[in-house]
This record gives structure tokens, C-alpha cells and sequence, in this order.
């Protein structure tokens, strides 16, 4: 019995191993946000608030058409006051396109600054996280390192067994063809499901069925790609803290 109890128990290096990957299942890049300028926050700012003020002035002209008695004439004064609302709602609608646009024109004139920040912001924010995983020890890191890239070789596999190198996206386009060109759209899938499975359609069900299969197969096989991009940047993780 205690035999048994010790095989089951992990190995120290295994407990070891095994607190590297928790570490870097938290791990993140930094975040989009975290890239944009200050001009282009507060320019995602204006957009939203912008948005939001638009809302608010066009409710009343809205509620005002919807309910107004026809027979009865409006008053000038109510009237102007809802076509200055009207007005003040587009112009709103108009600057929420327009300020984000300026914005990133803006970080267009001083790409070299933008990007020199972005690396910077890379570099401290990875290396803080490559100082953390020091920490675990140089073992553990090496065996985290190999159960990571032994990993990805799985998934890869996985993928190009079923769809080749590089063609998941592919697969997608083509069904995407499949449904709006060669069968007449979404009017097709909707004829077909509605008249079911029957010998009188086998041929569109049955090309259904197998675009769906395929349509599935390639979303699997990108999210797959996905995990496996995420395992790679842990990779390169340990990578920088082995240095």
C-alpha cells in the first residue's frame, strides 16, 4: 500500500516543474490597451462619450416623432429645439469616426517614438516576468521548457495531419466560397434544413454536412494554433530568465 502511495506521489522535480507551468498559465503579453498613446485613449474616450451624448439627444427628437398626434402642428419653438438635437446627435456620431481616425494619423507622424515606447514597454514588462521565474531555478525551467515544446509539436501535428501547413485558414474561405457562390448563400442552407434529410435532397444535405464538417474542423484547428502560440510565448519566457 505504501508502495502504491509513492508511486502516486510526484517526484520533487515534477512539484517543481509543475509550479513553473502554473506561473506561466498566468503570464500574459501586454494588453492592446496598454500599447496605445495617450492621444489615442483619450481619443477612445471622446469616440465613447461622444456615442453616448449622440444617444441622449436624438432620444427626445425620436420619442417626439413617435408619439406626436399627427393632426396636431408642433410649436416653432419645438421644432427648432429638435432639429438643433438632430443636428447636435449627428455632429457627436460624426466626431466619435473622426477623433480616432486623427488620432492614429497622428501616431503615424511619430511611428519611430510610438514604436521605440511599445519595445520598451515590451522588454520591462517581460523581463519582470523572466526575474519571477528565476526564481524556480534553473532545472525546473529546462524540464518546464521541454514539456512546453513537446506540447507544441503535438498540436502542430495534430493540425497538419488533418489539414496540412498553413491551410486551416484556407479551409474556412473556401467553405465561406462554398455557401455565398457555388450553392446560392444562406437561401440554400435554409431550403435544405428546412426541407430535412430525404432522398428527394440527399446531394444538398450531404454537401451541408460536409461544409459544416469542414467549417468546424478549421475553427478547431485555429483555436489549436492559438493554444499552441500561447505555448510558444511561454516558451520564450523561459527562454529570457535562462539567460
Amino acid at each position: 500500500m505504501k508502495k502504491k502511495e509513492a508511486e502516486g506521489k510526484p517526484s520533487t522535480t515534477l512539484v517543481k516543474t509543475l509550479a513553473v507551468l502554473k506561473e506561466l498559465s498566468t503570464c500574459k503579453p501586454r494588453r492592446a490597451s496598454e500599447r496605445r498613446t495617450g492621444l489615442e485613449k483619450k481619443a477612445e474616450l471622446l469616440s465613447k462619450w461622444s456615442l453616448i451624448l449622440s444617444g441622449v439627444l436624438l432620444a427626445p427628437p425620436a420619442l417626439l416623432g413617435y408619439f406626436k398626434d399627427p393632426a396636431k402642428a408642433l410649436s416653432e419653438v419645438v421644432q427648432n429645439a429638435a432639429l438643433v438635437a438632430i443636428a447636435l446627435s449627428m455632429s457627436l456620431t460624426l466626431l466619435s469616426f473622426v477623433a480616432p481616425i486623427f488620432a492614429s494619423a497622428w501616431v503615424l507622424f511619430r511611428w519611430e517614438a510610438v514604436t521605440y515606447e511599445n519595445l520598451r514597454g515590451d522588454i520591462i514588462h517581460e523581463q519582470s516576468i523572466a526575474n519571477r521565474l528565476r526564481r524556480h531555478g534553473v532545472n525546473a525551467l529546462t524540464e518546464a521548457k521541454m514539456w512546453l515544446e513537446l506540447k507544441i509539436k503535438r498540436i502542430e501535428a495534430r493540425v497538419t495531419w488533418f489539414f496540412g501547413d498553413k491551410t486551416a485558414a484556407l479551409g474556412l474561405l473556401a467553405t465561406a466560397y462554398v455557401f455565398s457562390e457555388k450553392f446560392g448563400g444562406f437561401p440554400w442552407i435554409q431550403r435544405t434544413l428546412r426541407a430535412g434529410p430525404g432522398l428527394s435532397n440527399i446531394g444538398d444535405t450531404v454537401l451541408l454536412y460536409a461544409a459544416a464538417l469542414i467549417f468546424g474542423l478549421s475553427l478547431g484547428a485555429v483555436l489549436i494554433k492559438h493554444i499552441a502560440a500561447r505555448y510558444r510565448y511561454q516558451v520564450e519566457l523561459i527562454d529570457l530568465s535562462l539567460r
